[in-house]
């Protein structure tokens, strides 16, 4: 304890430092990389709901705790209630992915019916954020602002692919980059294909989360059934005393350990693999350069 103490003093004396001299290197737009696009993903997760299962972990760890006067079962129940959204819903990113198709198809038709009335690609995507869907607001938004503040168009659109993560959306943002290199004619009839590309992909998924919907069930059960017994093993003071020593407690986190990973297999067998990008994400292509 000592030493994490200390090293969390030393880590705010450095961050306090950090603020009060600043930096002298001046600010350069990038696009943020796939490890901070993760963060702010997990961060975002912690919002909201997130943090009620938090609480709800806590509470549920310092009961057992309490109760039992047996540590490692409170920490063990607590990290059981905070994963219980991943396992009772291993495909929910499949599906938020998903939604984000679905309004990536109409926002997608709803810039061809901009750009057909003339305007340029770049003003016709400012002008769709009034009409963009939800799903996709934070993403547009954060495309037309990286136009409006002098981004060159080819980069802009690459940073929105980096951000949608999908070989579908990949094809839009290449379809627009070839457009602003070479500017020819006809943009609208491609992006209404494109749109209708982008609804078949959508109809597909779909139909391959139905069929995996199965497997995650039986998931779901396997993951309850062994939590439900794991509580009752907790209630039991006799059943759960040999794990008090300290062999038993590594016993305990081995099988532990072993559970998460079955789950975690599962869950991996009920996923379905993303398909490869067409486009390379901008910040393996800036460690790929040479210097």
């Amino acid at each position: 304890m000592a030493t994490v103490g200390g090293t969390v003093a030393m880590l705010g004396v450095v961050v306090a430092v950090a603020g009060a001299v600043g930096s002298s290197a001046p600010p350069v737009a990038r696009p943020d990389g796939a490890l901070k696009r993760r963060l702010g993903a997990v961060s975002a997760g912690l919002r909201g709901r997130g943090r009620l299962v938090l609480a709800a972990a806590a509470v549920a760890g310092l009961a057992v705790w309490l109760a039992s006067s047996w540590m490692l079962g409170g920490l063990l129940t607590a990290v059981a209630v905070a994963g219980m959204p991943w396992i009772l819903q291993p495909g929910r990113g499949s599906t938020e992915q998903i939604k984000r198709l679905k309004a990536l198809e109409e926002w997608v038709r709803r810039l061809s019916n901009i750009h057909t009335a003339g305007t340029s690609l770049e003003a016709a995507v400012t002008a769709s954020l009034r009409s963009t869907p939800p799903a996709l607001v934070p993403e547009i938004s954060r495309l037309t602002s990286r136009l409006g503040a002098g981004w060159r168009p080819q980069e802009a659109y690459r940073a929105f692919a980096d951000e949608m993560d999908d070989a579908t959306a990949d094809a839009v943002a290449a379809l627009m980059i070839g457009h602003v290199e070479d500017r020819g004619a006809g943009l609208g009839r491609a992006l209404e294909k494109l749109a209708d590309q982008v609804a078949e992909e959508v109809r597909m998924r779909e139909t391959v989360e139905a069929d995996r919907e199965k497997p995650r069930a039986n998931a779901r059960w396997v993951a309850l059934i062994c939590l439900g017994v794991f509580a009752l093993s907790v209630l039991s003071g006799k059943y759960v005393a040999p794990y008090s020593t300290g062999f038993g407690h590594l016993y305990l986190l081995a099988l532990a350990a072993a559970f998460a990973g079955i789950l975690t297999w599962m869950r991996r067998m009920s996923l379905a693999k993303p398909a490869p990008r067409i486009l390379v994400p901008q910040s393996e292509g800036r460690q790929g350069e040479a210097p």
